[in-house]
């Protein structure tokens, strides 16, 4: 007999689309508890910048995967998975419905399709060389380097993310092969989930450009700066060095620019990586797409888990 397989209810999409205040409505209704799927809401602090769900908000249902780790600490997608797995587990054993809940897409691929990372000895000394030939050479080349060897790689992932530029070189040069060709290589043929992919969606992106520039008005009014000021003074490196909300003040603490400027070179990156999300997310497979501008996300979203949480009920009946 066949193992049956975890549910789990994913709320994914870009940024300020409603995410959280969604799975936190469903998970009350469905008696569930929520799996951080973001790559900086998993680090202590940055509450504003990373938009975690407040205090009063974590009150509401049991939140797992944030604020756990140490700013300075870097954090790898195969951490994640191996973490993730664990605790889905552990709230799959209570009784309680999964919702995983994010805008992170290559955690949440990598957590849903069931992929395992075992990185040899010869991945683990390119990655030394590739670090070394970073820091005397710096990211423009490195990224000419990802060019040769795998360009169609290059144009999947965010050029400035110094970190996912160099796992992409260590990849391509210790295998051998391409950034997709090793993702499938290392993609279970299994997930050990029976997935609903809840996609909030736009058709006018003006409607949430819009929110997101609302969004950056009121992280301003909450503290943001001092949260900025804090970590400018912190020196601090790792994963936690790509957030958005804080590189985008810098400029202001080095009086290179105003306070008003800051904010508005915030919102246009904001609006930049909420453009690559929505362009990450229409590839999702078998997702269902709701689009927040012209519906109510909880109304349709809340139809659909029905739906789905019984046909899975059904199914481990039958297996039973």
């Amino acid at each position: 007999m066949s193992k049956v397989k975890i549910p789990v209810i994913a709320v994914l999409g870009p940024t300020a689309s409603g995410k959280t205040d969604l799975a936190i409505r469903l998970a009350q209704c469905f008696g569930g508890e929520i799996v951080s799927c973001d790559s900086m809401q998993i680090y202590e602090g940055f509450d504003v910048a990373t938009a975690k769900p407040t205090p009063a908000q974590l009150q509401l249902v049991p939140h797992h995967m944030i604020g756990f780790l140490p700013a300075g600490r870097s954090y790898s997608v195969a951490e994640y998975v191996k973490t993730a797995q664990q605790t889905i587990s552990d709230i799959d054993n209570r009784g309680k419905t999964v919702f995983l809940c994010g805008g992170t897409g290559l955690y949440a691929d990598a957590l849903l399709s069931g992929m395992t990372f075992a990185d040899s000895a010869a991945q683990q000394e390119k990655t030394q060389e590739v670090l070394h030939f970073l820091q005397e050479n710096g990211l423009p080349s490195l990224c000419e380097r990802l060019q040769k060897a795998d360009s169609a790689a290059l144009e999947q992932i965010d050029r400035n993310n110094s970190k996912r530029v160099v796992r992409a070189v260590v990849i391509c040069e210790s295998t051998g092969c391409s950034l997709a060709e090793y993702k499938a290589r290392n993609c279970a043929s299994d997930s050990p989930y029976q997935t609903l992919r809840l996609v909030l969606d736009v058709h006018d992106r003006s409607f949430l450009y819009e929110r997101i520039d609302r969004r950056v008005d009121e992280m301003s009014q909450n503290g943001l700066l001092e949260e900025a000021k804090a970590f400018y003074s912190s020196h601090i490196d790792g994963t936690a060095a790509q957030i958005i909300g804080y590189k985008e003040l810098f400029p202001y603490f080095t009086e290179e620019i105003t306070y008003g400027q800051a904010l508005e070179n915030l919102k246009r990156t904001t609006r930049r990586y909420a453009k690559r999300q929505l362009t990450w997310f229409k590839k999702a497979p078998d997702a269902c797409h709701i689009f927040i501008d012209e519906c109510d996300p909880f109304a349709v979203a809340n139809h659909i888990c029905s739906d789905f949480l019984e046909r899975m009920k059904q199914y481990e009946q039958k297996k039973a």
